[in-house]
């Protein structure tokens, strides 16, 4: 599960996975990166040689999935997060926790057959179960959470020309373990990891993670595995969330900065 994108920025810390992105040994990284974060369109595509059982799909969705923490997390509803709770029955069996979670958009990419993937844009839910039988209905190999809009994203089509408008969206970050490859020297490289670069990782999150508390002063962080090579970073205080583009490229462009000095310190690592 990823960040899905429209213009809403996931920041990324290392050679990206599709077209937009450029490696950040260039001589404008800064540029690059910035330009990156503006392209993007939802998140990596998945590795082309997985071959996904619906059977799988069908028992993971059906027993797995956390559709009641990823609610509640989205519906930022305090009456959402003790799913015992005779009111939050009525919450998650149709009725709105808030307007919040009803106007965020979901992105889902489907195969419908071996190989041939299908991305759906604008889904969006009104409860819990809405968004549970969409999924298991559905089966998607990848799942893309998006912005909060000004309506429900499922009315695009009715709705006029640029009706359709971000509200919020949370502040992302994307750690990628190919931006240390200069540093590595376990003999991996790429999205190959070991114990021992991955250590990199974590000493990354705790720069960023301590960079974020105490020098912007956000307390909600969730910290996610990439599935792949590195780690996530979702903000998801309310003024995160509320931020204009020209303030989160300037937390991205502080962070800049920490990187350098912090891949310098590595060499001597």
């Amino acid at each position: 599960m990823g960040a899905s994108h429209d213009n809403e920025e996931e920041h990324e810390f290392g050679e990206g996975d599709n077209n937009n992105n450029t490696s950040n040994k260039s001589s404008n990284t800064n540029n690059d990166r910035a330009s990156r974060m503006a392209n993007s369109t939802k998140s990596a595509p998945a590795d082309a040689s997985v071959v996904f059982s619906p059977e799988l799909l069908s028992m993971y969705y059906s027993r797995l999935f956390p559709y009641q923490l990823l609610y509640s997390w989205l519906s930022y509803d305090p009456a959402t997060a003790n799913p015992n709770s005779t009111n939050n029955t009525s919450i998650t069996k149709g009725a709105p926790s808030s307007s919040t979670f009803p106007r965020r958009e979901f992105s889902m990419t489907i195969e419908p057959t071996p190989g041939n993937e299908v991305y759906i844009r604008y889904q969006s839910f009104l409860s819990q179960d809405e968004l549970s039988s969409a999924i298991m209905k559905r089966r998607p190999t990848k799942i893309d959470i998006g912005a909060v809009f000004n309506y429900p994203p499922k009315d695009n089509k009715s709705l006029p020309s640029g009706k359709l408008q971000t509200q919020e969206r949370e502040l992302v970050f994307d750690i990628d373990l190919t931006d240390y490859d200069g540093v590595r020297n376990c003999g991996c490289s790429g999205a190959k990891i070991c114990n021992k670069c991955w250590t990199f990782m974590g000493m990354a999150v705790e720069v960023m993670d301590g960079g974020l508390r105490k020098d912007f002063g956000f307390e909600h962080l969730a910290w996610f595995y990439s599935g792949r090579r590195g780690v996530h970073c979702w903000v998801c205080d309310d003024k995160a969330r509320k931020l204009s583009n020209e303030a989160r490229s300037a937390v991205a462009t502080y962070f800049e900065v920490c990187y350098v000095y912090f891949v310098y310190c590595l060499m001597f690592y």
